[in-house]
């Protein structure tokens, strides 16, 4: 049996799994930590956190697997993206993390799509600027806090960051590199002007290597504090949202995933690049060969925690009584701008609305209205997606949506299309296990690694009778509510 170790390094935790050749997960970890939120928009963590964090993880998932650390092999990551630190020529950290939910720079953001364009901007690296984005903290440091900025050996993020701390090579990936906004997709390289006018040069900035490649061995400082050997070979991993695509086993031009959690993000794998009026983000997927193009709906889960907290029903009561509304609730419309409208609205002003709402409505109307509103949404990207000749050919769902039978039979029947469910809802761990287990040679490409990896636990087929219904409500719903 050949083991590895998938890791994800998250906004509030880190997981760890331990996997088998076959995509078996044999043991899990988690640790927490924790974000700190200042009053001009900041939203900060401790990098440190994220190594210590790894730490527990992985002797967690490893004694729950009954493995010793001698019998992994390998290991890689999966990582969020666009949070960043400044780092001294010492490698410490300079600065706390400036995570992806920070907005304290939205003037830079601002400045900078004035000074470069923000179409210049997006084609160059496939993401929209603002004040989530890794090349506006810069300024803004530059800004803000020159005696930090004068003094940043580099500026790094998730990724390059544990693999330094891994094994003392900081390290990028083009799906990390891509989201910070200061990489060329098109020509796989840093964009050099954009570097200029922020004053920093290509040295400041980790090297970029494919996802999959090698990046070194253990130390014996890490190999100590994981629990593990340094014979441990460390892959470099990819962007969450890919590494899920990887786990899911959505590896094929026309795969779409749809990752459901806090926001959902619907992850389409192509063939090409593709740029849009709308902003979808295309990027480098860690198959060789292939693109995705990525959108967010910033308001799907948040809405119905939202919603759960205001009317103090758990998860499972909602799914009950709104799996009873439908007819009740067909004249009944949400749609669920509360954080803004994402792609392909692009609009963070954009108002939530409920259309048709009456005395003979109740909680449960409300809540099914309010979960076929995102179900609306996210056919709405599915047919811009087509559009952009991405259509789709299989559907992936992950997250615990997916595991919810009505709400994963909603998004089914108002797509029309085939949900696909993984048997392991840590695709992401599972995705960066699969680079693990390619870069180790167990599988001789990607692809295959996903085929033989990943496990389909569940695949949800429409429903005729409620595809009818919604093929009259969803035009209501554009209508209404454009």
């Amino acid at each position: 049996m050949r083991t590895v170790i998938g890791l994800d390094v998250g906004t509030t935790g880190t997981k760890a799994v331990v996997c088998d050749e076959h995509g078996a997960v044999l043991g899990k970890g988690y640790s927490e930590y924790e974000l700190s939120f200042g009053e001009h928009g900041e939203v900060e963590q401790r990098a440190q956190d994220w190594y210590e964090a790894a730490r527990t993880a992985v002797r967690t998932a490893c004694a729950g697997a009954g493995v010793p650390g001698s019998a992994v092999e390998a290991l890689s990551l999966s990582t969020q993206g666009g949070s960043m630190l400044a780092v001294d020529d010492a490698f410490r950290p300079l600065t706390p993390v400036m995570t992806w939910m920070d907005r304290r720079a939205a003037p830079e953001a601002a400045e900078l799509c004035s000074a470069l364009g923000t179409a210049a901007l997006y084609r160059m690296s496939g993401w929209r600027p603002g004040a989530a984005y890794d090349c506006v903290k810069i300024l803004w440091l530059r800004r803000h806090r020159p005696e930090v900025f004068s003094r940043a050996a580099g500026f790094v993020t998730t990724l390059e960051y544990m693999n330094r701390r891994l094994t003392g090579h900081c390290v990028s990936d083009p799906t990390n590199a891509a989201i910070r906004i200061l990489y060329d997709i098109r020509r796989g390289e840093y964009d050099r002007s954009l570097l200029s006018y922020l004053g920093i040069c290509g040295e400041q900035l980790p090297l970029i290597r494919p996802s999959g490649s090698e990046v070194g061995c253990l130390t014996p400082d890490a190999a100590r504090d994981l629990g593990l050997h340094t014979g441990v070979r460390v892959y470099n991993g990819a962007h969450d949202q890919y590494c899920a695509s990887l786990g899911a086993g959505a590896v094929s031009a026309g795969d779409m995933l749809v990752a459901t959690g806090t926001a959902w993000v619907v992850l389409g794998v192509t063939d090409r690049p593709i740029w849009s009026p709308g902003y979808v983000s295309p990027g480098v997927h860690p198959v060789p060969g292939l693109y995705g193009v990525m959108a967010s709906l910033v308001s799907a889960g948040s809405v119905l925690k939202w919603y759960r907290n205001l009317v103090g029903e758990d998860y499972a009561a909602l799914d009950a009584g709104a799996a009873q509304r439908r007819d009740h609730a067909g004249e009944l419309f949400f749609a669920p701008y509360l954080g803004g409208a994402g792609f392909p609205h692009a609009n963070p002003a954009e108002p939530s609305r409920l259309v048709g709402l009456t005395l003979a409505h109740d909680r449960y109307d409300i809540a099914r209205a309010l979960m076929e509103g995102v179900a609306f949404e996210v056919r709405t990207v599915l047919e811009e997606y087509a559009k952009l000749g991405c259509p789709v050919r299989r559907l992936y769902m992950t997250g615990r949506t997916a595991h919810s039978a009505f709400w994963r039979g909603l998004v089914r029947d108002v797509t029309g299309c085939e949900i696909l469910v993984t048997d392991e809802p840590d695709t992401c761990c599972v995705g960066a296990a699969m680079l693990a287990m390619w870069g180790a040679g167990v599988y001789p490409d990607l692809a295959g690694a996903a085929q033989g990896m990943a496990r389909i636990s569940c695949r949800d087929l429409p429903d005729r009778e409620n595809v009818l219904f919604y093929q009259r409500k969803y035009p209501r719903y554009r209508e209404l509510l454009s």
